[in-house]
């Protein structure tokens, strides 16, 4: 069989599977959760890169806009209430959602916290022995979390148990490692610090506005009060408050200004605009603001809401800490609430100023932080990783898998399975690897893994 006469939608690959666990926070509106935007992100850009991936996602419901040729949507009861979500983990549920009748190389975790449970029902009572890697959105620091209880050592203790574990910036990375020296060993420590690898969420480079749309002054609305951005979550861990403080400051010397906030749900000032909507809606809003700040952050964090803005063509003010210099060290910064205020009404009476700091910052953009970099690196890892996978060296079972699929042309990993009366207690994924280093061997690139034999010219 050649490989030429197979349908597009069931070509044969060495397909490497994934299986990707969740963070979800914000379960009213899936397509508006951040971690169904990284995901998503992630998805498309391996998928630009390569064609030989599979990714198994575990949801609460199916999500339209990860429909994905190369996606099965595996779905399940989940909370997405965050410290209710990082506590509860069902393993019956689990184990009955990660059939036998799957593949899983490897696994995604994007919630370390459960990383340990989830390993321990894969390895333990499946046929499944994946290796991890993961994603971290959120650490409970105890400067930062709201409830009296946090999993940052629950979150520490996942994370040990991947090979590496991404998060968005070195400066979050300290925090992490520092907090982590209260609980943890040297030795451990060390580790950890090893695990931890940074992974900028850059930008989509389809959608950073074009220069033609962009001439160097951008498409504010000047027909209207200049506009304010403050595009961030209106929390304490983004010195909201202090930040109104200063307007109140500003609007006391001048009106000619609104400050929009889209994620508040109410204003409890005149010059303050809450209008919010879609994505569609949000970018068009980010076109006619005039310039947006980027606030002081307890948490450290990469700042989507900033790279947001200067895709769209607004120069930011931004706070003078590591995290917003790792995002752009050219920048404008700012020390205090004073330096703020000055530098607004500067920005607010010099447009030719606040057009060449937009025009530099969508430079910046375009060339240093589109994602596609950060996600070919990703890719390169899934490949080291993969390889490392254990084989089976001698096995007369192997013979006999290897001559079934090579007289039958196709068969399923089901098939398989029932063929050789395998219980949880044999191991697949070693088998699987050792299948699949076989030149003739091949899966197929659907939901249910399909053994092929291709005959090579």
């Amino acid at each position: 069989m050649n490989l030429e006469n197979y349908d597009e939608q069931v070509k044969s690959t060495k397909t490497v599977r994934i299986l990707v666990y969740p963070n979800i926070t914000f379960g009213k509106d899936l397509e508006k959760d951040s971690y169904i935007q990284v995901i998503k992100k992630q998805i498309t850009l391996l998928n630009q890169i390569r064609n030989d991936l599979w990714f198994y996602l575990i949801l609460p419901k199916e999500v339209p806009s990860l429909a994905f040729d190369n996606v099965s949507q595996l779905l399940l009861d989940i909370p997405t209430h965050p410290p209710t979500m990082r506590a509860h983990f069902d393993t019956q549920a689990i184990k009955k959602l990660c059939s036998n009748n799957l593949d899983f190389d490897l696994v995604m975790s994007h919630l370390p916290e459960h990383t340990y449970d989830l390993k321990n029902v894969l390895h333990n009572v499946t046929q499944h022995t994946p290796k991890f890697f993961g994603y971290c959105h959120w650490f409970d620091f105890k400067s930062v979390a709201n409830w009296p209880m946090n999993s940052f050592k629950k979150n520490i203790l996942g994370i040990l148990e991947m090979d590496r574990c991404y998060l968005n910036t070195e400066s979050q990375k300290k925090l992490v490692l520092d907090e982590a020296k209260e609980t943890f060993n040297v030795e451990t420590i060390s580790k950890l610090y090893q695990i931890l690898t940074v992974q900028h969420l850059g930008v989509d480079k389809k959608d950073i506005i074009p220069a033609v749309q962009h001439p160097k002054g951008g498409q504010y609305d000047k027909s209207t009060k200049k506009i304010i951005v403050f595009n961030h979550r209106p929390d304490t861990y983004k010195h909201y408050k202090e930040f109104l403080n200063v307007c109140d400051k500003l609007y006391k010397q001048r009106q000619d200004f609104n400050v929009w906030v889209p994620l508040a749900s109410k204003s409890d000032r005149d010059y303050v605009i809450t209008d919010s909507g879609d994505k569609d809606f949000y970018y068009k809003m980010l076109q006619t603001s005039y310039i947006g700040y980027s606030p002081k952050q307890t948490y450290g964090g990469w700042s989507v809401a900033t790279t947001d803005g200067m895709m769209n063509g607004v120069p930011y003010l931004m706070y003078d800490a590591d995290y917003y210099r790792e995002l752009w060290d050219k920048g404008v910064f700012v020390k205090n609430d004073n330096e703020l205020l000055e530098k607004l009404n500067f920005y607010l009476d010099n447009e030719y100023n606040r057009n060449v700091l937009a025009d530099e910052s969508l430079q910046h953009i375009r060339y240093r932080l589109v994602f596609k970099d950060e996600i070919r690196q990703m890719s390169e890892y899934i490949n080291e990783l993969y390889k490392t996978l254990p084989t089976v060296k001698k096995s007369e079972k192997l013979k006999e898998i290897i001559s079934w699929i090579k007289k039958e042309g196709s068969i399923t990993k089901k098939e398989i399975m029932k063929r050789l009366g395998w219980g949880v207690g044999i191991k697949w994924t070693q088998y699987r690897h050792t299948l699949l280093t076989n030149p003739n061997i091949y899966d197929t690139m659907t939901k249910d893994p399909v053994y092929n034999w291709v005959e090579l010219n």
